[in-house]
């Protein structure tokens, strides 16, 4: 009986860390993404098309690198969106279309932020 209350106390402990250090991570990847998007609306205002069409490709491609284990971690939807976002982003600043650049650049922001917020460690997500 000891032992179970021991082991049940052990377990508890590794899960509550992995939560911990899983929202610490969630939580740089989002804010991240929620600087890469006012960093590009910020290009976009000025019109720095080229710039913003090479950072969006360097933000694509590390995206892409982190979104398999990333999948494994948090809501696949949520992923998708931020995925969503990013290639919506890639083409509006392909066409040099300025409405488009800044409504991507607002769903990127939210959907990087819903990275962390719908997965972290709170009581509400909890319960």
């Amino acid at each position: 009986m000891r032992t179970s209350v021991w082991i049940a106390l052990a377990l508890l402990t590794v899960t509550l860390a992995a939560g911990l250090v899983t929202q610490g991570a969630m939580q740089g990847i989002s804010e991240r993404y929620i600087s890469a998007a006012q960093e590009l609306r910020s290009m976009t205002a000025h019109e720095e098309w080229q710039r913003a069409r090479e950072t969006t490709q360097v933000y694509l491609e590390d995206w892409r690198s982190l979104e398999p284990t990333l999948q494994m971690l948090i809501n696949h939807d949520d992923t998708d969106d931020v995925t969503l976002s990013l290639v919506l982003l890639e083409a509006a600043i392909e066409a040099q279309d300025m409405a488009g650049c800044l409504t991507a650049c607002a769903q990127l922001e939210e959907n990087a932020q819903h990275l962390y917020h719908r997965d972290a460690f709170t009581l509400g997500n909890v319960l």
